[in-house]
């Protein structure tokens, strides 16, 4: 399925959403500067059919709506990944709003884009797009909130668990440990209340697991990490279906982006070889 065919799956919800709680936004909408920032189009995103002009109307899809009173068009000006971000921002401003909106049917279409970087599939060792994906999803939970701390402060939290592993009780060299694993699964996030000191073994053991199926048999230590993240007023943000889309809307884009620059790297290497293909041959 197309963007558009999305758009279009949600034309109503959109407007019911101006009608019945938001007046001001429909005449946002109308906007083309707005629409610019807010979709990535170059063209207001509905437009009263009375002020659509000639020229213009190929820009706008024939279906007509009524919104606040006024039989209004939409634009047909939308453009799939990865020559533009619409379809992320799209998804945003469902969300953001907080219009229910149902996308199953364009991501069980959405085939993955085949590009020129498909050729690097299968090679021995070579960096993998999901190491990127993953650091993205790390650096976007790490940053959420505005709480700071320092290396002191870290020191402190070592020195709360006895300078020992909070997992095993080990002394000896200890590394900074997500207790809920920054990633896509858990919604961890890098807050104080979040990090405990780990040995090696057990920080490579934990892994990417949750810290309570980690120390299933511990209940004591289990209880001590809560409290730490009690005492550090944490709260982990748990099973949250709009922020996991947002990370998948992440995946998918850093894939295309991805491809997108590895194929106009190819293209300028391409170019530089046909530049000097005459002076080879002569």
């Amino acid at each position: 399925m197309k963007i558009g065919k999305l758009v279009q799956r949600n034309i109503s919800a959109i407007f019911e959403y101006c009608e019945t709680q938001n007046r001001a936004e429909f005449a946002r909408l109308q906007d083309k500067y707005y629409s610019k920032e807010t979709f990535d189009i170059n063209y207001p995103f509905c437009r009263p059919i009375a002020k659509i002009s000639g020229a213009d109307r190929v820009r706008y899809w024939q279906n007509e709506y009524q919104a606040l009173g006024i039989p209004i068009r939409v634009t047909s000006q939308w453009f799939n990944p990865p020559t533009s971000k619409s379809l992320f921002l799209f998804r945003a401003y469902m969300i953001k709003h907080k219009i229910e909106f149902d996308d199953s049917p364009f991501l069980a279409t959405e085939e993955p884009q085949k590009t020129s970087s498909s050729k690097t599939r299968g090679r021995y060792k070579a960096s993998a797009i999901g190491n990127g994906q993953n650091a993205v999803f790390r650096y976007i939970l790490g940053q959420l909130g505005d709480e700071q701390f320092s290396a002191q402060d870290w020191q402190q939290v070592v020195e709360d668990f006895g300078n020992c592993c909070a997992y095993c009780g080990a002394k000896g060299e200890l590394v900074m440990d997500h207790i809920i694993p920054i990633n896509k699964q858990f919604l961890g996030e890098h807050r104080l209340g979040n990090l405990a000191p780990a040995c090696r073994g057990c920080n490579s053991k934990k892994a990417s697991n949750d810290f309570r199926a980690f120390l299933s048999d511990d209940p004591a230590r289990i209880s001590t990490i809560e409290s730490h993240m009690a005492k550090n007023e944490y709260t982990p943000i748990g099973d949250h279906k709009k922020l996991k889309m947002v990370l998948e809307n992440a995946h998918r884009e850093i894939r295309q982006l991805a491809d997108r620059y590895v194929s106009l790297a190819e293209i300028i290497l391409q170019e530089d070889e046909d530049q000097e293909s005459p002076a080879i041959n002569s």
